[in-house]
């Protein structure tokens, strides 16, 4: 049996009776086969080395491990020694790992190679190697936990230099072995694609970036066909990178539905400026066809406008002392995202809490009854538009006040309001088709961040109000699209530029 195939059946039959409770609870998902090798082949040497050292810090059954040792044998030279350091704190895995082991030492001996293999059952962030962070692989290749730990935890402590606010156990794992990589190694993970942007991840990336060039990214578009044996909602990506010894300024960026269609995988090749951007957020866009990046260079932003992007100021929790079933004297509406549909806001619902008390107690948390752009902070799990956005124009509901619900953000003009057509013009310009490819290349869960929104290029305000005007009382999606496409000269790009 292959290596891969005999470490895939033999962690399936591990971890068989293993509630999903407590796998999701340890953060880990295995890999699937036809995954490991596509991550395996990108991380081969790129020169011919006597003696290549292997580092998995989460090895699980070994599948990635076991994956390029493969590739290796079927390298045209072979290498005298292989060295294979595997970490798994999950002692479920330990006997796996054993018998894998010594299924590699024994193919390597038919080849004439060294096999040696280190297996320690302990936590990789606080072994003695995280913490010395000196070069001690050529081929490093993972797939981390996930989950979100507390800036206490003795792991974030030791790793400060990566971590901002709470920290999520993966991106310690892709700072550390950053710093464990030989000259010319080879470094690969497979990961969420949440550490791409926002502030949470923006000292993991800035070391990342110090010690790593990044080569090449796959993109798996899909939320559920990568990991096709769990049952998992995560957008997914791959990441190759090398030593910064690599001159190398162009990236690959890849794209597939999954992991069944790897083989049809689309492909861009762009230049490092165009991926990873250059301020000190270092806020890395993932474009998976010609990028939609280049179409958006404008350079206003909301502020450029005197507008501002703010999160809705009513914590439910907090304030259900005040929200009320029924409309009273005192009361005025409240919005929470389950009213926000794309371009039109539907109210009321005959959902919980569809009113709040206006007095005096809650005036600090009521916005006035103003013209405004609300949308959702989360986007539906498989809908196809990231953003959610919709005008709200003042005297549509009653009231000198209004509501907004923690989970929606809202576009205002402090000291001043919002024409009816900027508001439906920038309504329309956030429900576009190439504002949410856009926001998909930068974003990397569906989380819909006023920070990021802030960011946004913008066009002229003027182009804005044209979008605005041109638009259809009752607006579909289709019509917005090609309104914002008509006003803003975007050619929509015809899809495939290359297969891998």
């Amino acid at each position: 049996m292959e290596l891969v195939k005999f470490a895939h059946s033999t962690g399936i039959e591990a971890i068989r009776w293993l509630p999903r409770q407590e796998q999701k609870k340890l953060g880990q998902f295995m890999t699937p086969p036809d995954v490991a090798r596509f991550m395996a082949k990108r991380c081969m040497p790129t020169e011919s080395l006597e003696v290549v050292r292997i580092l998995d810090p989460a090895a699980g059954a070994g599948i990635l491990s076991a994956a390029v040792v493969e590739c290796l044998f079927n390298q045209p030279r072979l290498p005298k020694q292989i060295h294979v350091i595997l970490y798994e704190i999950d002692s479920r895995f330990i006997p796996v790992l054993r018998r894998l082991a010594d299924r590699m030492r024994r193919l390597a001996r038919r080849q004439g190679v060294i096999m040696k293999t280190s297996i320690k059952n302990r936590d990789f962030l606080l072994s003695s190697i995280a913490a010395v962070r000196q070069p001690i692989a050529d081929i490093i290749i993972a797939n981390p936990p996930y989950f979100k730990l507390n800036a206490t935890d003795p792991k974030a402590l030791a790793h400060a230099y990566a971590v901002y606010g709470q920290p999520n156990i993966y991106g310690l794992f892709m700072a550390v072995c950053a710093n464990l990589l030989a000259p010319h190694g080879r470094w690969c993970f497979i990961t969420p694609r949440s550490w791409t942007n926002g502030l949470y991840f923006a000292a993991m990336r800035r070391h990342l970036f110090s010690w790593l060039h990044i080569d090449a990214m796959h993109v798996f578009e899909s939320r559920r066909e990568h990991f096709t044996e769990d049952e998992i909602l995560q957008e997914a990506m791959i990441t190759w990178a090398t030593t910064h010894a690599q001159p190398n300024t162009e990236i690959v960026i890849s794209s597939s539905n999954g992991s069944r269609d790897l083989a049809r995988a689309r492909l861009l090749r762009l230049h490092l400026k165009q991926v990873i951007g250059q301020d000190d957020e270092r806020v890395v866009a993932l474009p998976t066809e010609t990028p939609i990046i280049e179409t958006m260079r404008w350079n206003a932003t909301f502020s450029t406008y005197g507008l501002k992007v703010s999160t809705g100021p009513v914590v439910a929790f907090r304030a259900k002392q005040y929200i009320d079933e029924v409309e009273s004297a005192n009361s005025v509406p409240l919005l929470w995202m389950q009213h926000i549909d794309h371009m039109l806001i539907r109210w009321p619902i005959k959902k919980k809490g569809e009113h709040i008390n206006s007095n005096a107690e809650t005036a600090w948390m009521l916005v006035p009854n103003t013209n405004l752009v609300v949308m959702r902070r989360f986007s539906p799990k498989e809908d196809d538009r990231r953003i959610t956005a919709a005008p709200f124009l003042a005297g549509t509901l009653r009231g000198a006040m209004l509501g907004l619900e923690n989970h929606t953000n809202y576009i205002y003009r402090p000291g001043g309001e919002l024409s009816d057509e900027e508001a439906r013009g920038l309504a329309a310009f956030l429900n576009s088709r190439a504002v949410d490819k856009y926001f998909r290349t930068i974003a990397g869960n569906t989380q819909v961040n006023a920070t990021d929104l802030r960011k946004l290029p913008l066009p002229a305000l003027k182009l804005l109000v044209a979008i605005g005007r041109a638009l259809p009382s009752e607006a579909t999606l289709a019509a917005v699209d090609s309104i914002v496409d008509s006003v803003l000269d975007i050619r929509q790009p015809q899809h495939i530029v290359g297969t891998n």
